[in-house]
């Protein structure tokens, strides 16, 4: 799909997947925003506005395959309880 651009302010944008937009890219580099980065997005009205976070302090964590795996591992029953689990349930 063309985008239709109606200022340098202004875009028409398809939302894709999931919901899904692509920022177009001279805006992504005027806002100072890469790829992984997080944004704020909040409902205004009928409004949608996506702000960079910019030095900001945001509630969010990525963690690593290894973090994760662990948390896994930490999570899982031994096989006792598990056997004991399944009869209960």
């Amino acid at each position: 799909m063309n985008q239709t651009v109606v200022s340098d302010q202004e875009e028409w944008l398809k939302i894709l997947g999931k919901g899904m937009v692509t920022l177009p890219k001279k805006w992504r580099e005027d806002l100072g925003i890469s790829s992984g980065d997080v944004v704020k997005a909040k409902k205004q009205g009928s409004k949608v506005i996506i702000e960079p976070a910019q030095g900001q302090k945001v509630p969010y964590r990525v963690y690593s395959k290894a973090e994760i795996e662990e948390f896994l591992k930490d999570d899982k029953l031994p096989l006792e309880l598990t056997q004991k689990a399944r009869k209960v349930l």
